[in-house]
């Protein structure tokens, strides 16, 4: 073993390297070093370093070996030089892509996608590979990206919950308004839609209004069209949640989806990270839609939103479910509310709001996340916190449906 110091000083060694070497240089040597010097096991270092095994066992044979073995078949220090009929295929696909009007996304993605139908039988390079030529070209352009790092993590946000316990389809939904074309002073509006997880799906409409009546049409029409999920993530605006004021109320949108058996997840009041997804979706259709184009009508706008959402389809690679879901005959009604904890100045009490009533917890619980699940035909309210991708129930209380709804 070795001594304190000279331990410490192996460590910096390994730190410097860590920053001024190549990472594959460094992994190596970092792996020789734990199994000859710390007496780590191969499965160990396996393990803890997320390598394979082949890997390890190659870099552990001997305590002298080569770690700057360089099989890369070009110049260390220069750049890969590809091949210049690759590098012309991928510039006349991008300016393909770019020229069309019913095309919208011309990125590394896209290219290797239209590569594939234009050149069936040449292989096409790898995604990494296209996005590097696609800088070498200088056919992309650098776009800031609004880091929030651990926060959601820290506070316990329930993300794993609703993406891997409710484990079913989640869809999310919401409206973007705000827009505005020359010569009309009315706004535009439009309902967004959005599948998280495979297989992707973004999808547009233009809508009247921001109204419940708007919202279930547009549902109706997307359920048809493409999928019914089985859970909708949605923001607690009046169209969705319903009254302001009224207490333990089930809205129309609520009725609609449970109806179809969607059951709806309402996201943190004032916080738009916990529609991450949805917000994203908005994002690309402002810069790569609304942005791009200088609309003159309403009209045009249905005509190209249409050529966009068909893009958008391919670009995501959506596939139809094989089979339409049947209803089910013992379909439990809920409704879920991610809701932040918060502290209550005059009690100075923990609470939580759910449709206007305050739910009283224990303080530890203050600014965290917590899942509440709204069971309808126990009429109890069960509060999960999730933590290490675990959920668990921290309090259930009676919470009876309004007596004057009908329901």
């Amino acid at each position: 073993m070795y001594k304190k110091s000279k331990l410490n000083s192996d460590l910096f060694s390994l730190k410097f390297l860590y920053y001024g070497e190549k990472k594959l240089f460094k992994i190596r040597k970092l792996v020789n070093y734990l199994y000859f010097q710390q007496h780590m096991s191969l499965r160990s270092i396996s393990k803890q370093k997320h390598l394979s095994k082949d890997f390890v066992g190659k870099w552990t044979k001997s305590p002298d070996q080569n770690f700057y073995e360089d099989n890369r078949g070009w110049p260390k220090g220069k750049r890969k030089q590809w091949d210049k009929e690759i590098e012309s295929k991928i510039r006349l696909v991008h300016q393909a892509l770019s020229d069309n009007p019913r095309q919208f996304y011309t990125g590394a993605t896209a290219i290797k996608l239209e590569w594939d139908k234009r050149f069936p039988s040449v292989t096409s390079p790898p995604l990494r590979t296209i996005g590097q030529i696609f800088a070498d070209l200088q056919l992309s352009s650098k776009r800031r990206r609004d880091r929030h790092k651990g926060a959601t993590k820290y506070l316990c946000y329930p993300e794993y919950t609703i993406y891997n316990i409710l484990k079913e389809r989640v869809a999310e939904v919401d409206f973007i308004g705000q827009k505005f074309i020359n010569e009309r002073t009315e706004p535009i509006n439009f309902t967004s839609f959005c599948f998280k997880k495979e297989p992707r799906l973004r999808y547009f409409q233009r809508v009247e209004a921001q109204t419940a009546d708007c919202f279930i049409q547009e549902c109706n029409k997307f359920f048809n069209k493409f999928e019914r999920p089985d859970y909708i993530k949605v923001d607690n605006c009046l169209a969705t949640i319903g009254s302001a004021s009224g207490k333990r109320n089930i809205s129309k949108t609520m009725q609609f989806l449970l109806k179809n058996q969607v059951i709806p997840i309402f996201s943190v009041p004032r916080k738009p990270f916990s529609q991450a997804s949805i917000e994203g979706n908005n994002s690309v259709f402002s810069r790569k839609f609304w942005n791009r184009i200088e609309f003159k009508n309403t009209q045009e706008i249905d005509q190209k939103i249409e050529w966009f959402n068909k893009s958008s389809q391919e670009y995501c690679c959506y596939k139809f479910p094989e089979e339409k879901k049947v209803k089910q005959n013992n379909f439990t009604p809920k409704i879920y509310f991610i809701r932040q904890v918060k502290g209550d100045k005059e009690s100075e009490r923990a609470y939580i709001d759910v449709l206007n009533e305050k739910i009283y917890l224990r303080k530890p619980y203050i600014h965290y996340f917590v899942l509440v699940e709204w069971n309808l035909k126990e009429e109890k309210l069960y509060i999960r916190f999730e933590k290490n991708e675990k959920s668990k129930i921290i309090k259930t209380i009676n919470f009876t449906i309004n007596s004057n709804l009908k329901f």
